[in-house]
């Protein structure tokens, strides 16, 4: 087998810090902190650490935070949390499909808001009171960031999905609720913040006996780890993106997919027209290199990017890059040798 000499995957390491602090908390925070043990007082003070320290460093009040144990719900809970049955759902056409999947089972009026091919959202008016507008702030699969301040602008009820940008952007101005996920700063898969802005308008959308306003499972562990991986994470060097689109852009044939919009620091996406993007990532892995295609949404099959065809590319060769940290330009020149003599070979 090739060994792997770059990984331009959306996953990455766990945080070594926040592994060492993973192994301690399965010894120490094993406890249910709800209970009224000594060893539950314990596992109590070190989730509300843990929840204090992630708020303040996303800009959000510890008393508005719910740890979910499940990052996919969020989508789910942190828009229909605000609708009514008879609201109006505003959602673009590069959301993710879960949710594009509440917008579906929404029983009111649902609106998809187009992109221009920059993949900027394309809201014509204010929104009215009373309507909910879901606000993608960048896309996990090209890295657009959307402007987010005039944007969130009107009366109606905003719905933020962070999961991408996680601590690289502030909230906007305006947010009634915020879902973020503790892989995108490097923390561990399944654990997921979702902020509570609005308290008032929100309405906890699951059946439920008692007043809640998430399911309330998640690990512990798994929560100081987040912690821990968010207290070192960086933002990556916005430089090494800017290279990698410069050198991508001099390969024959190739297409970056919006290359001049403002972008977060370590995700954009290109096209090698005519080929399959499964193929590509096969041939690449053969070079040792590991590296997406598809849509983020459903990278598991490889579906064409449902956000690609919404900006007006086509879905075919899409190559999807990670930057991650310790990623050096001398990496970048590696993979994009790589992708030049796929591109090459396969045009011969």
């Amino acid at each position: 087998m090739v060994r792997v000499t770059g990984n331009f995957t959306s996953e990455s390491p766990l945080d070594p810090a926040a592994r060492q602090a993973l192994l301690a908390a399965f010894d120490q925070g094993w406890a249910d902190p709800k209970k009224l043990s000594q060893n539950s007082a314990k596992a109590a003070i070190l989730r509300n650490q843990a929840i204090e320290n992630i708020a303040a460093r996303l800009g959000v009040r510890a008393d508005s935070v719910e740890i979910l144990g499940e990052p996919a719900m969020g989508h789910y809970l942190g828009i229909a949390g605000l609708l009514n049955p008879d609201s109006t759902l505003h959602y673009s056409s590069v959301d993710k499909g879960k949710i594009r999947a509440v917008a579906r089972v929404h029983p009111g009026p649902t609106v998809e808001v187009p992109v221009d091919h920059n993949g900027n959202i394309q809201l014509k008016n204010s929104l009215h009171t009373g309507a909910v507008f879901s606000l993608q702030l960048a896309n996990s699969e090209t890295g657009v960031l959307q402007n987010y301040e005039e944007l969130a602008t009107g009366n109606c009820l905003v719905a933020i999905d962070a999961t991408a940008s996680g601590p690289r952007l502030a909230l906007p101005t305006r947010w009634d609720t915020a879902l973020f996920d503790s892989s995108s700063w490097n923390g561990p898969s399944g654990i997921a913040i979702l902020a509570i802005n609005n308290s008032a308008e929100y309405s906890y959308p699951l059946p439920h006996i008692a007043p809640i306003r998430t399911p309330g499972s998640s690990s512990l562990p798994l929560l100081i780890a987040a912690s821990i991986a968010l207290d070192n994470f960086t933002i990556e060097d916005q430089s090494l993106r800017d290279y990698a689109v410069e050198q991508l852009a001099l390969v024959a044939g190739l297409e970056v997919v919006a290359p001049s919009a403002k972008a977060l620091p370590h995700i954009f996406s290109c096209l090698v027209p005519g080929v399959a993007g499964e193929y590509l990532v096969r041939e690449l892995s053969r070079r040792g290199i590991d590296i997406d295609s598809g849509s983020a949404c459903n990278p598991e099959d490889l579906q064409p990017s449902h956000v690609l065809a919404a900006m007006g590319y086509a879905t075919e060769g899409h190559l999807r890059f990670t930057l991650h940290a310790g990623t050096t330009r001398e990496d970048i020149d590696h993979v994009v040798k790589a992708v030049r003599t796929v591109a090459e070979n396969l045009s011969r």
